[in-house]
């Protein structure tokens, strides 16, 4: 199952009439109508670019469009990227760099840049069922709008019958279709569907933030930085270790009485150091040799 992004700008309230109140749902459906215009621009010149692109690889001479062309998708990717900050904040990216000058050397950074392929999945591959997504979500939400809106302007529809008369107030499933419709001719009727409306709103809200997060998490996936395969070990490198709480400092010396020792050992007088008197006596087989550390 995949987790929704959160999104810093979408937060989802318990309670319905709070969330209906607050800007989450406002803002998704300012995202989801964007994609509706920005979504098949995008779509048009990124494919346009793809297509470029493929046709000037057959051709020496073309470098330097085919590298215009993976240019022209990266700036699509940027827009698509921008669009974020209505329900969240920018998605980073991250681009291969040309490491030696020359048309080839940027063809290769671009045109082999996995980061390009990502994008040209977001802008072209799933923009039908980005569409899809936002338009389904906003012909449930955007029609609930307009009922609880209707009270304010039933009155000024009018509608032709087949005698000439005019008839006010607009039909729902009207009598043009052949079916039975209920016709808003007045104010109690006008209010009645503007509370079922209102009802039924509150619950769509959660239906649009749903909708555009899952949009969010779609741009994420593709159009944000890959992630690093090397990255837990780099931060267990640079995280401290186990031996970073045990102190380093000297240990404070045995309390002994100043005196020779014999063999190998090593006289210290009361405190942490060593005193000047104190006498070091090493023994070596069977000669044995005395001195004063100063």
């Amino acid at each position: 199952m995949i987790a929704l992004m959160p999104g810093s700008r979408l937060p989802v309230r318990r309670n319905p009439l709070r969330m209906l109140c607050s800007a989450a749902p406002w803002r998704a459906t300012g995202y989801l109508a964007g994609y509706l215009v920005a979504g098949p621009a995008l779509f048009a010149v990124a494919a346009t670019g793809v297509v470029l692109g493929l046709v000037f690889m057959q051709f020496t001479v073309s470098v330097a469009l085919t590298v215009g062309s993976a240019w022209v998708v990266r700036c699509c990717a940027q827009v698509e990227r921008g669009r974020a900050v209505l329900v969240d904040e920018p998605i980073p990216y991250a681009y291969q760099e040309p490491t030696k000058p020359g048309l080839v050397e940027q063809l290769r950074a671009r045109c082999a840049d996995p980061v390009f392929f990502r994008d040209c999945v977001c802008l072209v591959v799933l923009f039908p069922f980005l569409l899809l997504l936002d338009l389904l979500a906003l012909l449930v939400w955007l029609p609930l709008l307009a009922g609880v809106s209707l009270p304010l302007w039933f009155w000024s529809v009018n509608s032709t019958q087949a005698d000439g008369s005019r008839l006010h107030g607009p039909w729902i499933g009207g009598p043009d279709d052949g079916d039975p419709g209920v016709r808003i001719d007045g104010w109690p009727t006008a209010l009645l569907v503007a509370a079922v409306c209102l009802a039924l709103a509150l619950y769509a809200s959660y239906l649009v933030v749903a909708a555009a997060r899952l949009h969010l998490t779609v741009a994420h996936k593709l159009l944000r930085p890959p992630p690093d395969p090397l990255a837990r070990a780099k931060r267990i490198l640079t995280e401290p270790g186990p031996l970073a709480l045990v102190s380093t400092g000297p240990r404070p010396g045995p309390t002994t009485d100043a005196g020779p020792t014999t063999g190998a050992g090593l006289a210290t007088g009361t405190g942490t150091g060593l005193a000047p008197s104190t006498r070091l006596t090493t023994t070596t087989g069977l000669t044995t040799s005395e001195g004063h550390i100063t």
